[in-house]
């Protein structure tokens, strides 16, 4: 706990995509290399180095890829807050499905939605 609450914005920080990047890439199991990355987007292990320190971005096209090595929703990578959500958890996972399979889960997450309403 600080000792002084005044003080407590100047130890805030926002997370920048380096960070995300570096995060997320840092907590999996079996651990995923910049060179792994760089191997996957025919890029140089600097580049991949290069986005971690935020001295450069990868391509937009590259994210929603990105996300999925990771193992982490598109949003969070670009715009999350905290610590990566587990590789697990149902938004990880969400982002890592197929259109179809995204479609049909979608439409049955609105079906028990339908339901719990018309039982309250």
């Amino acid at each position: 706990m600080l000792h002084c609450a005044n003080k407590a914005p100047l130890y805030a920080f926002e997370m920048t995509l380096g960070k995300r990047i570096k995060a997320a890439r840092e907590r999996l199991e079996p651990k995923v290399t910049q060179a792994a990355v760089a191997k996957e987007f025919r890029v140089t292990v600097q580049a991949v180095s290069g986005w971690e320190r935020d001295a450069a971005i990868p391509d937009l096209d590259k994210i929603a890829k990105l996300a999925r090595i990771l193992q982490v929703p598109s949003s969070w990578l670009l715009d999350g807050k905290g610590k990566p959500p587990a590789p697990d958890a149902l938004e990880s996972v969400m982002d890592r499905l197929d259109p179809e399979q995204r479609a049909l889960l979608e439409a049955m997450a609105q079906t028990l939605l339908q339901r719990r309403e018309n039982v309250a």
